[in-house]
């Protein structure tokens, strides 16, 4: 027959056993947010992010820097858009298959993800991460961004987005949407 000590000794080292993977397993899930923004809006929107689960975050930057301007900036991406053109983006970010989980931030142009990151989801494989898209906009929502990630990476895990128009999110609606994605 166990003493007391013995069978209390027992289920302590069972249920650090069973634990053991479950811990494991957290260590390596790393998390990155990743983001295109021209206006400084999706900057901020993603520093909030990335403050609240106080994790990595990796700015994408275009090697020729669009104009200041919206009308020509837009009139810039709705060429670029008609010949199928995607900018050249700086090539300096993290060793991304070191990262589970992606947050891919972009405003929306066009009613699609900017062409910075349509240029970094062509030069990136983020194929079997989970993917959670979030973007600013002037008004006209996420529209067709989330479609734009699925087309290219169809075996990613897509989760659910989230956006802002402009500047105007609220800290708490970040934290349910990261609740929702079993990221808090």
């Amino acid at each position: 027959m166990l003493t007391r000590k013995e069978f209390l000794l027992g289920v302590l080292s069972c249920s650090a056993a069973a634990l053991a993977p479950a811990v494991h397993a957290q260590t390596n899930d790393k998390t990155l947010v990743v983001y295109y923004s021209w206006s400084g809006n999706t900057r901020q929107l993603a520093n909030a992010i990335a403050k609240e689960l106080d994790t990595y975050i990796y700015e994408i930057e275009v090697k020729k820097p669009y104009p200041d301007q919206y009308s020509e900036t837009l009139d810039l991406v709705r060429e670029q858009m008609r010949k199928g053109q995607l900018p050249e983006i700086v090539e300096d970010g993290p060793d991304f298959s070191e990262f589970s989980t992606i947050l891919l931030g972009s405003p929306i142009w066009c009613g699609h993800a900017s062409r910075p990151v349509m240029a970094f989801l062509e030069k990136y494989d983020l194929s079997g991460k989970v993917i959670l898209p979030f973007a600013t906009h002037g008004g006209g929502g996420i529209s067709q961004y989330v479609d734009d990630i699925r087309t290219k990476y169809p075996q990613a895990d897509i989760r659910s987005s989230f956006s802002s128009r402009g500047t105007s999110y609220r800290t708490e609606a970040i934290r349910q949407w990261h609740r929702e994605n079993k990221l808090l």
